[in-house]
């Protein structure tokens, strides 16, 4: 019985299909991904100062809130990092400060001496919240001379933002694993940016 020369010629060819065939599959999830992503940040102009970011490399919502410089970013994750949304306001700081969530493992470092934080002298936030900056005064200063700084902290927390960042540049917060259908509705943008202002205040 004779073999069909199609078959035996596609065959050779699956080697080569097959990666084109996965990529063209791979992008076009991307793809929708992405528009969808953009759409969101796009919808944000109803309620804030801003566009689009103009870079094709960037999904991220540019503007202003409250004076200050707003940039809204969004993050794909990859196999070892799970997607960000990221809500920053620029503000020039000499003070650096880091917050994270305790937990099981932190308190184990803590326990070695492995985990260097600062306390505010607050026993629940110290539990509550990892702290770590540049300048322990100022902590003493910013968090425990504020209840309001320290109650935006725990809303955003509470919301699934899971840092607090203030890098000399900007202060930041970060939720992963963000749901677009909820997290970029502008009303939940806002509140968040609302609590971000009140951090961002006494910068310096």
């Amino acid at each position: 019985m004779s073999t069909c020369p199609y078959n035996s010629g596609f065959t050779q060819y699956l080697p080569i299909l097959l990666p084109i065939v996965w990529f063209g599959i791979f992008f076009s999830i991307m793809y929708f991904f992405n528009k969808r992503n953009k759409e969101a940040l796009k919808n944000l102009s109803t309620c804030l100062q801003g566009e689009l970011s103009k870079s094709i490399f960037l999904n991220a919502f540019e503007g202003q809130y409250q004076g200050l410089p707003l940039v809204i970013s969004l993050t794909q994750g990859s196999r070892s990092t799970p997607p960000y949304l990221r809500i920053s306001l620029s503000k020039v700081s000499t003070f650096k400060l880091t917050i994270y969530k305790e937990s099981a493992l932190s308190n184990i470092g803590e326990k070695l001496g492995l985990v260097r934080e600062v306390k505010i002298n607050d026993e629940a936030f110290d539990k509550e919240f990892l702290i770590f900056s540049n300048d322990e005064n100022r902590v003493m200063s910013y968090l425990a001379g504020s209840i309001d700084k320290r109650n935006a902290i725990r809303e955003l927390f509470s919301h699934g933002f899971n840092a607090f960042i203030i890098d000399g540049k900007r202060a930041l917060i970060q939720k992963p694993n963000y749901k677009v259908d909820y997290d970029l509705q502008p009303q939940q943008i806002t509140s968040a940016l609302q609590k971000l202002n009140i951090l961002v205040k006494g910068l310096m």
